[in-house]
């Protein structure tokens, strides 16, 4: 799953319906050296790598949230263009499946 993202200091989703950025504040996110280990997906911005922590979890979280996630990344970038967003990346979550 996919969803549309801007790091500036902090991890923000881009929500479509409030045409805004939003913090989620129940992700995990760390940078690459305060990890023992890469439990997550690596994601480089700006020559610094950084993990977002269970997945699962956090897809669960963006959903009770009304955050949007796409199943494929070429979604995302459909509906970000679709809005003339400009200054957005994308991050990837793995799920084995969603539970509410």
């Amino acid at each position: 799953m996919w969803a549309v993202i801007k790091v500036d200091k902090v991890l923000k989703f881009y929500n479509f319906q409030t045409e805004q950025y939003e913090v989620v504040s129940d992700i995990k996110f760390a940078h690459a050296d305060e990890l023992e280990s890469t439990n997550g997906i690596s994601m480089a911005f700006g020559g610094f790598t950084k993990f977002v922590l269970e997945h699962e979890r956090c897809v669960k979280t963006l959903l009770k949230a009304d955050l949007p996630l796409f199943m494929k990344k070429t979604d995302a970038r459909e509906a970000a263009k679709a809005v003339n967003l400009t200054g957005y990346t994308y991050i990837q979550f793995e799920v084995s499946k969603i539970q509410l």
